[in-house]
Order: structure tokens, then sequence, then C-alpha cells
């Protein structure tokens, strides 16, 4: 295949054949095609030209991203064109050239546009087939492919997040509705965070988007954003809505943690209970306005003066990256006596939390008043916390200092790893956008307890 070279061959043309392309141009939009007659020695209709790439009909293709190689059969150097042709309606829909073309097969490119030259607005999706013209734009050129079958719309996959469950789902999957994807791949981010923090490998679509293997070994847990990516045959992607999913780690434990033993310079500052959604909602505008995560462990009990305005304001913030929760229990009345089955009941009466939460607490659980004994811990095995966390830094904020002694106790006991206990206080709220920039000063950047774990081991 080839075309025509340097501007000598071109005039070599003369005025007259490049009159008559234009000619062609100017009426092609409203010609209706019709079927280009067989030449001797021409590939027979729907046959590709030797070197030539492009798919066949029975293969869709976006020509945005594979252009399609339209290939003339030119009889002796000239100008020509080729006009593109919906199969359905035979209408015209653009035009390719005045291409300046040598004897034999010329490629002239197509990336999907509609009107002189192939450009402009994209063509709608359907099947169109090519008529190259001679340079007295009428007598028609074979030409090759046949047709093309063309697809420009990205597939729509949709994440059908199940509710959360006490124990936590350890799905290795999410139910998904491909919507015309044939391949799919999971990306999984820190919520609010553009960057991934893994993507799993292209898979065939089906009812599951499977969750990458490297969430186990990179050692995330806890809260993440999944996005499902899907492609169709034709190399269209599209992204699905983002959801939030809480990954949990292999059964076992449960282990109790007062830190994490890190060399990232992190922290964690927690906050327990929930009785007062004013200071709740306090805190979390002092987070949000920081940039950073918090971490609230609520007892649903405390769910009955939260309004819904409150509620859809917590699940924002976790959606927005702004807050990660943890399991206290329904009612905070466990203890280190509390049995194994009245730690069970406690822990599965909490699920409302993670329900106005739209995430699961799994697999952090903090005992009330950090109090557990042997029945407790194996309640938490039984639903699934892994983790029971406790504290290195105490506020002592429940006996009612001021806000400035509360950010002295946080900001000054806070060192890398550091879990800050905190509860939802007037003055705690008070104190809450001091404290945030103490920890930025003193070099410490407060995360969630899913950042902080994954950023080292309990200490």
């Amino acid at each position: 295949m080839r075309t025509l070279p340097t501007s000598r061959a071109r005039t070599a043309l003369g005025i007259a054949s490049t009159a008559a392309a234009a000619c062609a141009l100017a009426v092609a939009p409203a010609l209706t095609a019709t079927p280009a007659a067989p030449t001797p020695g021409a590939p027979a209709p729907g046959a590709t030209a030797p070197g030539a790439t492009t798919p066949g009909a029975t293969t869709p293709v976006n020509p945005s991203v594979t252009p399609v190689q339209v290939v003339v059969q030119v009889p002796t150097v000239q100008a020509i064109t080729a006009r593109i042709i919906r199969v359905d309606t035979g209408q015209v829909v653009g035009t390719l050239g005045p291409v300046n073309a040598m004897a034999g097969p010329t490629t002239i490119p197509w990336s999907g546009g509609r009107g002189p030259g192939g450009t402009g607005q994209p063509v709608a999706d359907g099947q169109y087939r090519f008529e190259g013209l001679a340079a007295d734009g009428v007598t028609p050129l074979p030409t090759t492919p046949a047709t093309v079958d063309v697809d420009m719309t990205a597939p729509t996959p949709v994440i059908t997040i199940p509710a959360p469950t006490v124990p936590a789902s350890r799905r290795a999957s999410l139910p998904l509705r491909p919507g015309g994807a044939t391949e799919v791949r999971a990306i999984v981010r820190r919520p609010g965070n553009e960057s991934p923090l893994v993507s799993g490998a292209w898979a065939p679509a089906g009812g599951g988007l499977p969750l990458p293997a490297a969430l186990r070994s990179r050692g995330i847990i806890g809260t993440v954003q999944v996005t499902a990516e899907g492609r169709d045959a034709a190399g269209n992607i599209g992204t699905s809505e983002p959801v939030i999913w809480s990954v949990q780690p292999a059964p076992g434990g449960p282990t109790v943690v007062t830190r994490i033993k890190t060399r990232k310079p992190l922290v964690a500052l927690t906050i327990d209970d929930g009785y007062g959604p004013s200071e709740a909602t306090r805190m979390v505008e002092a987070a949000r306005s920081a940039g950073v995560t918090i971490t609230f462990c609520f007892n649903a009990i405390n769910s009955r003066v939260w309004s819904a305005s409150f509620q859809q304001m917590l699940r924002d913030a976790v959606k927005d990256g702004t807050l990660e929760i943890c399991s206290h229990g329904y009612a905070h009345n466990t203890g280190k006596g509390t049995s194994e089955s009245a730690g069970i009941s406690d822990l599965s009466r909490n699920r409302p939390w993670d329900e106005i939460a739209g995430v699961a607490s799994g697999p952090f659980y903090r005992p009330p008043y950090g109090a557990y004994g042997s029945g407790l811990l194996a309640a938490a095995r039984a639903t699934g916390y892994r983790y029971v966390v406790l504290w290195d830094v105490d506020t002592n904020d429940w006996q009612g200092p001021s806000a400035s002694v509360i950010t002295q106790r946080a900001v000054g006991g806070a060192r890398r790893g550091s879990i800050v206990l905190m509860h939802t206080k007037p003055n705690s709220a008070a104190a809450f956008a001091d404290i945030i920039r103490g920890m930025k000063r003193k070099g410490l950047e407060p995360v969630g307890l899913s950042e902080l774990f994954a950023a080292g081991r309990p200490g």
C-alpha cells in the first residue's frame, strides 16, 4: 500500500482531477450510495487487502481508539475520495480525502468522524461501508473493508453493594452488572483519594467483580473505595460509580492493639460513643477542612438522638474519606465479666451503626472503657472483629477538662503510630481543629484506622 508523496507527483495529477474531486466532496453528503462495481484482480467483497489490519464486520470497532484502515484500489495515478455510508439508511455521512494516490492499493485512515475528511462529530454506533471514488467523483473504486461495525459507546458497569453484616463479609468479589463490558477489573482507592491503592487484573465480565489479590498481600484492610472498570470488544472503557467497602483480614485473633509500630508519621484520632451529634458534626467539619481522616467508634443505642440529616452527614463523610468507623458495641454496658453470648448479642445489635454509616465496622472493635475479658474476646472473634482497638494516648476528656488541656494531652502524648482516645464532648469538639493543627506542626498526619494499620504492625 502506498500514497503518492511529494509536491512534484501531486502536480502531475493536473488541475482537472483536483477540481473533480472537490466537486465530489461538495455534493457527497446529499448522495445515496450505490454498490461499488467489481474490478478484475480486486479483493472480493468483505475481504481485506494484503497488509490491512481492519477488523471484519463481525468485530465491533471504535475508530477513535483504533482507526479503520480504508483501502481503495486505484487503477491509475489520480486524486481519490472515499464516502462513508451508513448501511441501514444508505446515507452518506462523511467523506475521506481527496488523497493523491499512485496506482494500486491506497490506505486512508478513518477515526470515526462525520463530514469532509472524516473529521468532526463522531458517527452514531452502527454498521458502515465505504465507497471509493475516482477523480471524476462518480466512478466507484473497489474498497475494503466491506463493512465495519462501529461501537463508540462505553460500557456502564454497576456494582450492587450488599448491606453491611456482622460478621462483616469476607467475599472475594462484589456483585456486578457488566453493562455491556466483556472484561472488568477493580480499582481500589482510599475514599476521597484519586490515586489507586491497587488495581485488579482484567477478567471476563460476569456477575461478580473480583477484588485484587494484592489487597491481602499488601495488608490493606478496612474502608476502601472500589470502582469497576469495564471494557468491551471495541476497546471502549467505562467505569462504575464508586462504592464503599470494608476489606476484612484473614480470620483469627482477636489481637488487642494499643498503637501501631510504624516508621511513618501517622496517628489515628478516634472518637467514642456518639451521644453528641452536634459535637460529632463539628469534628467532621474540622477534619474535612484539614483534609484528614478520623474514626468514630459509636454505639447504635445513641442513634435515638441522631436526626436524618446527621445520619446523612455520616454517610457522606465516609464516602469522601473524612470518616472511618469501628464498633463500640450497642449499649456501652460490657466489661471484663461479660460472657461470650452476651458479647455476641451486644456486637450484633450494633449493626445499625454500620447500616447508618453505609459500611461494615469490622475488623475494628473498641470495648467500652477499654475493658474486656475472655468472654468479650471470644465474642469479638465470633463476630469477625479481628482487632480490639485500645489507645496509647488518653485525653480523659470525659472528665470535662478545658479545650486547651484536651489539646495539650492529645498533641503532647502523640507519637508515630499513636491511637488517641476522645469522646463527642463539647470541649473536645472545640479543641478538635487545634488538635489537628498541633499534630501537623509536630509532623504527624491524622489518618483512619485502616491506613494506620496498613502502615505497620500492632505494638
